[in-house]
Protein backbone atom coordinates (compact mmCIF):
# COMPACT_ATOMS: atom_id res chain seq x y z
CA UNK A 1 0.00 0.00 0.00
CA UNK A 2 1.17 3.66 -0.90
CA UNK A 3 0.49 7.09 0.55
CA UNK A 4 -2.27 7.63 -1.13
CA UNK A 5 -3.98 4.68 -0.10
CA UNK A 6 -3.73 5.77 3.93
CA UNK A 7 -4.92 8.95 3.55
CA UNK A 8 -8.20 7.62 1.36
CA UNK A 9 -8.46 5.27 4.89
CA UNK A 10 -8.02 9.14 6.61
CA UNK A 11 -10.69 10.34 4.76
CA UNK A 12 -12.83 8.07 5.01
CA UNK A 13 -12.78 8.36 9.14
CA UNK A 14 -13.75 12.23 8.20
CA UNK A 15 -16.97 11.51 5.86
CA UNK A 16 -18.24 8.63 8.89
CA UNK A 17 -17.84 10.99 11.19
CA UNK A 18 -20.20 13.39 9.58
CA UNK A 19 -22.66 11.14 9.17
CA UNK A 20 -25.92 13.03 9.29
CA UNK A 21 -27.90 11.05 11.48
CA UNK A 22 -24.75 10.25 14.20
CA UNK A 23 -22.60 13.87 14.02
CA UNK A 24 -25.48 16.32 15.04
CA UNK A 25 -25.89 14.48 18.52
CA UNK A 26 -21.95 14.89 19.42
CA UNK A 27 -22.13 17.89 20.49
CA UNK A 28 -24.79 17.08 23.25
CA UNK A 29 -22.55 14.37 24.77
CA UNK A 30 -19.49 15.81 24.60
CA UNK A 31 -21.20 18.63 27.29
CA UNK A 32 -22.43 15.72 29.07
CA UNK A 33 -19.58 13.97 29.66
CA UNK A 34 -17.18 16.91 30.51
CA UNK A 35 -19.80 19.64 31.57
CA UNK A 36 -21.39 22.20 30.36
CA UNK A 37 -18.57 25.03 31.40
CA UNK A 38 -15.71 22.70 30.50
CA UNK A 39 -12.41 24.45 28.93
CA UNK A 40 -10.55 24.18 25.82
CA UNK A 41 -8.09 21.82 27.60
CA UNK A 42 -10.88 19.63 28.75
CA UNK A 43 -12.06 19.22 25.39
CA UNK A 44 -8.91 18.56 24.05
CA UNK A 45 -8.65 15.59 26.37
CA UNK A 46 -12.03 14.78 25.98
CA UNK A 47 -11.28 14.31 21.96
CA UNK A 48 -8.25 12.69 22.64
CA UNK A 49 -9.70 10.08 24.81
CA UNK A 50 -12.60 9.26 22.78
CA UNK A 51 -10.44 8.95 19.55
CA UNK A 52 -8.67 6.23 21.43
CA UNK A 53 -11.77 4.69 22.31
CA UNK A 54 -12.68 4.75 18.15
CA UNK A 55 -9.25 3.36 17.64
CA UNK A 56 -9.67 0.25 19.99
CA UNK A 57 -13.34 -0.57 18.14
CA UNK A 58 -11.47 -0.53 15.16
CA UNK A 59 -8.57 -2.32 15.55
CA UNK A 60 -10.20 -5.01 16.97
CA UNK A 61 -12.55 -4.89 13.16
CA UNK A 62 -9.42 -4.84 11.47
CA UNK A 63 -8.03 -8.07 12.88
CA UNK A 64 -11.25 -9.85 12.82
CA UNK A 65 -11.91 -8.62 8.88
CA UNK A 66 -7.73 -9.24 8.06
CA UNK A 67 -8.15 -12.91 9.44
CA UNK A 68 -12.08 -14.54 8.01
CA UNK A 69 -11.29 -11.91 4.78
CA UNK A 70 -8.20 -13.65 3.18
CA UNK A 71 -10.55 -16.79 3.11
CA UNK A 72 -13.17 -14.82 1.32
CA UNK A 73 -11.09 -13.45 -1.00
CA UNK A 74 -9.60 -17.16 -1.45
CA UNK A 75 -13.29 -18.63 -2.44
CA UNK A 76 -14.31 -15.56 -4.59
CA UNK A 77 -13.40 -15.41 -8.29
CA UNK A 78 -12.68 -11.91 -9.44
CA UNK A 79 -13.41 -10.27 -5.85
CA UNK A 80 -11.77 -6.72 -6.75
CA UNK A 81 -14.10 -6.59 -9.57
CA UNK A 82 -17.42 -7.61 -7.46
CA UNK A 83 -15.65 -4.91 -4.85
CA UNK A 84 -15.31 -1.86 -7.59
CA UNK A 85 -18.71 -2.46 -8.55
CA UNK A 86 -20.14 -3.02 -5.39
CA UNK A 87 -18.23 0.29 -4.24
CA UNK A 88 -19.11 2.31 -7.38
CA UNK A 89 -23.34 1.38 -6.66
CA UNK A 90 -23.27 2.42 -2.94
CA UNK A 91 -21.34 5.77 -4.06
CA UNK A 92 -24.01 6.48 -6.95
CA UNK A 93 -27.02 5.89 -4.15
CA UNK A 94 -25.17 8.26 -1.93
CA UNK A 95 -24.66 11.06 -4.29
CA UNK A 96 -28.18 10.97 -5.37
CA UNK A 97 -29.17 10.51 -1.76
CA UNK A 98 -31.11 7.45 -2.27
CA UNK A 99 -31.95 5.36 0.68
CA UNK A 100 -29.95 2.26 1.21
CA UNK A 101 -30.45 -0.48 3.98
CA UNK A 102 -28.95 0.58 7.18
CA UNK A 103 -28.51 -1.37 10.66
CA UNK A 104 -28.43 0.33 14.06
CA UNK A 105 -27.11 -0.88 16.80
CA UNK A 106 -29.40 -0.34 19.95
CA UNK A 107 -25.92 0.41 22.25
CA UNK A 108 -26.59 2.82 24.89
CA UNK A 109 -24.14 5.53 25.81
CA UNK A 110 -22.31 4.94 29.64
CA UNK A 111 -24.06 7.40 32.01
CA UNK A 112 -20.41 7.67 33.79
CA UNK A 113 -18.79 11.09 33.09
CA UNK A 114 -15.33 12.42 32.75
CA UNK A 115 -12.50 10.73 30.56
CA UNK A 116 -13.79 7.29 31.21
CA UNK A 117 -16.95 8.20 30.12
CA UNK A 118 -15.11 9.65 26.67
CA UNK A 119 -13.60 6.74 26.17
CA UNK A 120 -16.65 4.30 26.55
CA UNK A 121 -18.56 6.71 24.02
CA UNK A 122 -15.73 6.81 21.80
CA UNK A 123 -16.27 2.64 21.27
CA UNK A 124 -19.98 3.58 21.55
CA UNK A 125 -20.12 6.03 18.68
CA UNK A 126 -17.51 4.69 16.34
CA UNK A 127 -20.20 1.28 16.14
CA UNK A 128 -23.41 3.43 15.54
CA UNK A 129 -21.80 5.90 13.33
CA UNK A 130 -21.65 2.83 10.83
CA UNK A 131 -25.39 2.53 10.22
CA UNK A 132 -25.15 5.81 8.74
CA UNK A 133 -22.33 5.37 6.87
CA UNK A 134 -22.12 1.75 6.26
CA UNK A 135 -20.77 1.68 2.45
CA UNK A 136 -17.92 4.18 3.27
CA UNK A 137 -16.81 1.69 5.50
CA UNK A 138 -17.71 -1.49 3.64
CA UNK A 139 -15.88 -0.15 1.18
CA UNK A 140 -13.00 0.41 3.14
CA UNK A 141 -13.36 -3.32 4.25
CA UNK A 142 -13.13 -4.45 0.26
CA UNK A 143 -9.87 -2.36 -0.39
CA UNK A 144 -7.90 -3.12 2.45
CA UNK A 145 -8.49 -6.83 1.86
CA UNK A 146 -7.63 -6.79 -1.86
CA UNK A 147 -4.39 -4.60 -1.32
CA UNK A 148 -3.37 -4.91 2.76
CA UNK A 149 -1.57 -7.39 4.29
CA UNK A 150 -2.22 -8.33 7.73
CA UNK A 151 -0.35 -5.39 9.54
CA UNK A 152 -1.56 -2.63 6.71
CA UNK A 153 -4.78 -3.98 7.26
CA UNK A 154 -4.78 -2.65 11.21
CA UNK A 155 -2.79 0.12 10.19
CA UNK A 156 -5.59 0.95 7.68
CA UNK A 157 -8.00 1.08 10.31
CA UNK A 158 -5.95 3.40 12.81
CA UNK A 159 -5.62 5.89 10.70
CA UNK A 160 -9.87 5.81 9.72
CA UNK A 161 -9.80 6.05 13.23
CA UNK A 162 -7.88 9.31 13.28
CA UNK A 163 -9.69 10.34 10.55
CA UNK A 164 -12.80 10.58 12.57
CA UNK A 165 -10.70 11.20 15.61
CA UNK A 166 -9.20 14.62 14.13
CA UNK A 167 -12.30 16.45 13.65
CA UNK A 168 -13.94 14.65 16.79
CA UNK A 169 -10.81 17.14 19.00
CA UNK A 170 -11.88 19.51 17.20
CA UNK A 171 -15.75 19.87 17.54
CA UNK A 172 -14.84 19.42 21.32
CA UNK A 173 -12.57 22.66 20.95
CA UNK A 174 -15.74 24.29 18.95
CA UNK A 175 -18.01 23.19 21.71
CA UNK A 176 -15.43 24.40 25.14
CA UNK A 177 -15.21 27.89 23.06
CA UNK A 178 -18.28 28.36 20.72
CA UNK A 179 -21.37 26.90 22.86
CA UNK A 180 -22.35 24.68 19.85
CA UNK A 181 -23.22 27.74 18.21
CA UNK A 182 -20.54 26.77 15.25
CA UNK A 183 -21.03 23.06 15.53
CA UNK A 184 -24.73 23.82 15.05
CA UNK A 185 -23.12 25.59 11.48
CA UNK A 186 -21.42 22.53 10.26
CA UNK A 187 -24.09 20.20 11.24
CA UNK A 188 -26.44 21.77 8.98
CA UNK A 189 -24.39 20.39 5.48
CA UNK A 190 -23.79 17.25 6.94
CA UNK A 191 -26.19 16.36 4.13
CA UNK A 192 -24.38 18.05 1.81
CA UNK A 193 -21.15 15.95 2.85
CA UNK A 194 -22.95 12.97 2.36
CA UNK A 195 -23.60 13.45 -1.24
CA UNK A 196 -19.75 14.94 -1.25
CA UNK A 197 -19.15 11.04 0.41
CA UNK A 198 -20.96 9.27 -2.93
CA UNK A 199 -18.34 11.04 -5.05
CA UNK A 200 -15.96 9.98 -2.89
CA UNK A 201 -17.07 6.28 -3.40
CA UNK A 202 -17.36 6.49 -6.60
CA UNK A 203 -13.50 8.41 -7.12
CA UNK A 204 -12.65 4.81 -5.07
CA UNK A 205 -13.99 2.32 -7.02
CA UNK A 206 -12.20 3.93 -10.07
CA UNK A 207 -9.34 3.68 -8.78
CA UNK A 208 -9.55 0.48 -7.65
CA UNK A 209 -10.73 -0.44 -10.72
CA UNK A 210 -7.18 0.64 -12.17
CA UNK A 211 -5.28 0.06 -9.85
CA UNK A 212 -6.40 -4.07 -9.69
CA UNK A 213 -6.22 -4.06 -13.26
CA UNK A 214 -3.38 -5.95 -14.87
Amino acid sequence: MILADYLLALASGVFVLFSACSYPLLPGYIAYYLGSKMTARQGLQGGIICTFGLMLVFSIIGIITTIFGSEIIAATPYFHLLAVIIIGIMGVLMLLGVGYPKFYLKIKPTKRGGLLGMFTYGITYGLASLACSFPIFLSLILYSLIFGNFLESILTFILFSLGMGIPLIATAILVSKTKHLLVKRITGVTGKIQRISGIFLIAMAIYLYFLASP
